[in-house]
């Protein structure tokens, strides 16, 4: 069925973005009503690819602003959809939508409404993932990990809270990028007592860079090497599109990665309190190579340790470490302070 009929319904409802606060009984019974008006059931959506679409579409666009129902009215983000659906590749999806945009006069308008893009990308996705397994279709199987986030949706709600009144700590970033120019590959540490703020560091960067990430944590029982190892292993697949690597290791995961790197750029993996390993003695904590390839980089936080405790071992791999508590860095870390205040 043609979209446009259902896209200007939908827009004849839109409100503009400060008001589109709902009652949801109010929403629920509009959607069953442009259901049942485009002839769809809504107990039962239909089995075909281009019908779950448009019935998702009808779910998802109830009270969306113009701009965005007519993003999903074009006939290559629809293409660009489904063919990220099918390859597991949200990510793709979001990347095409934005070469989509480029020159475009939605952009503008996107922009103009302050609408969070990949957001709302992510909502339409899971809306339609979960029409499509009410169609009991196997068309629509495997269904897709729709996170548009490079991190793991996992650590997202830790990250936000995290960086919710980060400031400062500029320093930290760039020492790191002066480690980064200086040498191709490496370890970089970050070390502080409790409470100097070494997860709101990692989480800070990986917001800001969008950088693969763990966050071991003791309490949550997410503090194990095989956790860890799963996690990152299916980060690197999803951002790199890996193939044959459901049972690499992590030594083997970053040769294949490194393989795919863009000129110029660099992978930087994030991995937050070490000093929460749990982990049977002999070797590295959480088996981080004792080799790395070119252009990737171990961005990592701990409490300080005794040389019992350390378990990094890389002879040939540039290791280096930045102690908060050292008086240069403390004096910085109290301006940071008062400026929050």
């Amino acid at each position: 069925m043609s979209i446009d009929p259902v896209v200007n319904a939908l827009k004849s409802l839109a409100k503009p973005a400060a008001s589109l606060v709902i009652n949801q009984a109010q929403r629920n019974e509009t959607v069953v009503k442009l259901l049942k008006q485009f002839n769809f059931d809504p107990t039962q959506p239909p089995k075909d690819v281009d019908g779950v679409y448009v019935y998702s579409l009808i779910e998802y666009g109830v009270d969306k602003p113009e701009a965005i129902l007519n993003l999903f009215r074009e006939r290559e983000i629809k293409k660009a959809f489904w063919s990220a659906y099918t390859a597991n590749n949200p990510l793709g999806f979001y990347k095409e939508v934005e070469k989509f945009l480029q020159g475009n006069d939605l952009k503008f308008d996107i922009q103009l409404l302050r609408i969070d893009l990949r957001a709302e990308l992510e909502e339409f996705g899971e809306t339609f993932i979960k029409i499509a397994k009410k169609t009991s279709s196997t068309d629509f199987q495997p269904f897709p990990e729709w996170n548009l986030d490079e991190y793991p949706a996992e650590f997202k709600s830790l990250i936000k809270e995290k960086i919710r009144s980060f400031c400062g700590r500029q320093f930290v970033f760039n020492t790191f990028q002066e480690f980064r120019n200086k040498y191709s590959r490496g370890y970089f540490t970050v070390v502080g007592d409790a409470g100097m703020g070494k997860s709101t560091i990692a989480a800070k960067y990986v917001w800001d860079n969008k950088s693969p990430c763990y966050f071991n944590i003791r309490s949550d029982g997410r503090n194990r090497a095989e956790l860890f190892l799963e996690s990152i292993r299916k980060q690197l697949i999803k951002r790199y599109q890996l193939h044959n690597a459901d049972n690499a290791n992590l030594a083997d995961l970053l040769e294949q990665v490194s393989k795919k790197i863009p000129a110029g750029e660099h992978l930087a993996i994030v991995v937050d309190a070490l000093d929460e390993v749990e982990q049977e003695a002999g070797g590295n904590l959480l088996d981080l190579p004792t080799a790395l390839p070119e252009n990737v980089y171990f961005f990592l936080t701990r409490r300080p340790y005794n040389i019992e405790t350390k378990r990094l071992s890389a002879p040939d791999v540039p290791t280096q470490e930045l102690d908060l508590r050292a008086s240069q860095y403390a004096s910085l870390s109290r301006e940071d302070i008062k400026r929050m205040f």
